[in-house]
């Protein structure tokens, strides 16, 4: 498993008292008898994370659970990038091929899950503290306290439907969406990056 891995002591907290844990395996599980959930489902589940056969279920940023079948999109609002060495003013306000290499890291705001069906009232659905909590994304610091991180490790633009977007924001997507609960890096794969910040899609 590659998500963040929980501490022992914990699950075995869990194990001994389950109707006090807070996990909701009665509503969403795959079995009323906790003796049934190995160690791997409970780690998901202190996640927020349910697997009913074909039906999967992820608690939200706002304790809500969404069916993730419904999810059709996903995206991230990116609100600030910082550089190796000085950018230009050009290079500040648009993200290319050719200025991609330049950047150190991404700082968003929130990563979202789109579904075709409103929950809750709503269509857009916040994730980002499931990401953090996982190990998909880190917190940012200093002045970007407020922020979410994550590197510019691929250093390339990545095409998709709405356009060519930094291949390092689809990742936690990649893997703790799509990879987590469909096996499939590219089951959902429309994405989208929302930001003051240009995407040359040249």
């Amino acid at each position: 498993m590659f998500i963040k891995k929980v501490q022992s002591s914990i699950i075995n907290q869990i194990r001994k008292n389950p109707e006090v844990s807070g996990l909701r395996y009665k509503d969403f599980g795959k079995s009323y008898d906790f003796d049934d959930y190995s160690e791997e489902d409970i780690v998901e589940m202190y996640y927020g994370i349910y697997k009913n056969n074909d039906i999967l279920f992820l608690l939200v940023d706002g304790d809500y659970f969404i069916d993730m079948n419904d999810v059709i999109q996903t995206g991230c609002t990116l609100e600030k990038v910082t550089y190796y060495g000085k950018p230009t003013k050009e290079e500040q306000k648009s993200i290319s091929r050719y200025n991609i290499q330049k950047i150190s890291t991404f700082y968003v705001k929130d990563y979202f899950l789109i579904t075709a069906n409103k929950i809750n009232g709503m269509n857009r659905h916040f994730i980002s503290r499931f990401l953090w909590k996982t190990g998909a994304i880190n917190a940012g610091r200093n002045q970007f306290s407020q922020l979410y991180s994550t590197r510019n490790d691929y250093k390339v633009l990545q095409d998709f439907k709405e356009g060519l977007f930094p291949k390092d924001l689809f990742y936690p997507i990649k893997t703790h969406i799509n990879r987590l609960f469909f096996e499939n890096d590219y089951m959902i794969s429309d994405f989208i990056v929302e930001s003051k910040i240009q995407f040359e899609n040249v």
